[in-house]
């Protein structure tokens, strides 16, 4: 069986050595994930023209679901993961990360400009220019949040 580990860097070999005698197969493609508690993970596995990275969670500028596809959108490009947004959702440090409609999740540092619109929405530049919309089913949460 294949898992994800998302653990602390200290934990990871001594972990993925234990599973992997326990016939576990360490892969970062998993659906499964093994997670340390309240650890969140550095990077993401993600893909850039066929080609497998590992991109610095720091780099995301937000998250988009487009049918069955996410895109991770940084201001090096754009990446194709093959986990679902509500894994992001949970595995991100909430901290950091918001979920401000059913198809993106930004990162809060790279907030640019808030701009209120009509009904119960706002309009989110992020630092690439990039327009997002707050919907109205995460307009309270996002108004919370930044004190709006």
């Amino acid at each position: 069986m294949k898992i994800k580990l998302e653990v602390s860097t200290e934990k990871y070999n001594e972990i993925k050595e234990h599973l992997t005698m326990l016939g576990f197969e360490i892969s970062d493609d998993s659906e499964f994930v093994f997670a340390e508690r309240n650890i969140y993970p550095e990077y993401i596995s993600c893909k850039k023209d066929e080609e497998s990275c590992h991109l610095p969670v720091n780099d995301i500028i937000y998250i988009e679901s487009m049918g069955h596809n996410i895109i991770v959108h940084t201001l090096h490009g754009e990446y194709k993961c093959t986990d679902r947004l509500w894994q992001f959702e949970k595995s991100l440090n909430p901290a950091e990360f918001l979920r401000i409609s059913n198809s993106v999740i930004i990162h809060k540092k790279k907030i640019k400009r808030i701009k209120s619109a009509l009904s119960q929405k706002f309009m989110v530049t992020m630092a690439d220019e990039s327009i997002v919309d707050v919907t109205r089913s995460y307009y309270y949460l996002f108004k919370n949040e930044f004190g709006i």
